[in-house]
């Protein structure tokens, strides 16, 4: 147990200390590819492009375990655990390997990161929160136990589909260690990237983490292949968004949607560090 916190103490170390004001880590969708089969080569790579870390996703305990450990033997942190909630019949239904996963990250800082889905409720009704609020605080209070948050991710067409409605379920759940993400892709595949501006102000009170990859203004709802491209590329000011957040005080960790990207992914990472690093110095 000692090596693992010495592991992830230094993990978290350097982390913080990554150059910039908000670390940068990778969404394990861009750990793809035919040579990023283990977790040591997906985490080897993440090291070798000089990411803060990565995120993960709801999995076998003993793998989280396995990205833990390899994590904090780099000098990398796991930011972030993606997981869906379902409402239905009364109740947030999730995989009940969440509540191992919390126990397992306890004192890390690895958010919880979910997206809510139902087909009970209408994308974005209101009608559904009294159900939201009352698991949440539950998932919420287990969280707190375990010194973890919770950071909820808005998902076009699922039932939080703006970044509006992680707002709202987030006041009303009321808890310290509940936030919300701001997420540039799914801002965009709403159709929201007039409101952008307002909508970093909205959340700025409750912003735990944010999201970003390249994209092309005035790409359409869903245009997926628009929307999501390695950042550095794409007609669409991504600088912009990151003053924005800087504006509004935001000093957390930066995540790179890859979400469906088509090519080697040591490439495109490369060339998305490559981008961050150039928008980070513009920023300074």
């Amino acid at each position: 147990m000692k090596t693992r916190f010495f592991a992830w103490f230094l993990g978290l170390v350097a982390a913080t200390a990554h150059a910039g004001p908000n670390p940068f880590f990778v969404f394990d969708n861009g750990l793809r590819g035919e040579n990023l089969k283990s977790v040591e080569s997906q985490l080897d790579l993440v090291k070798e492009l000089g990411f803060a870390g990565l995120s993960w996703r709801t999995d076998d305990p003993a793998r989280v375990r396995e990205v833990l450990d390899g994590a904090g033997k780099r000098g990398l942190k796991l930011f972030a655990i993606y997981a869906n909630l379902d409402l239905k019949d009364g109740r947030l239904v999730y995989d009940p390997r969440l509540k191992e996963i919390v126990a397992l990250c306890k004192g890390t800082d690895v958010m919880i990161w979910p997206n809510l889905t139902s087909k009970q409720f209408k994308n974005s009704d209101p009608a559904g929160d009294d159900i939201a609020v009352a698991d949440l605080r539950e998932l919420a209070d287990l969280c707190a136990a375990n010194d973890l948050r919770i950071a909820i991710y808005p998902h076009v067409n699922m039932w939080v589909h703006r970044i509006e409605d992680a707002v709202r379920l987030a006041k009303k759940v009321d808890r310290g260690n509940v936030g919300v993400t701001f997420n540039l892709a799914h801002a965009l595949g709403d159709g929201a990237e007039a409101r952008i501006p307002a909508l970093i102000e909205e959340a700025a009170p409750h912003l735990f983490v944010a999201s970003v990859n390249g994209a092309d203004r005035g790409a359409p709802k869903n245009g997926w292949d628009r929307i999501i491209q390695p950042l550095g590329q794409g007609t669409f000011d991504v600088g912009a968004v990151l003053r924005q957040l800087k504006a509004a005080g935001f000093n957390g960790p930066v995540g790179l949607q890859c979400y469906n990207l088509k090519g080697d992914p040591k490439t495109l990472l490369g060339g998305s560090m490559a981008a961050w690093n150039r928008l980070s110095a513009n920023l300074e």
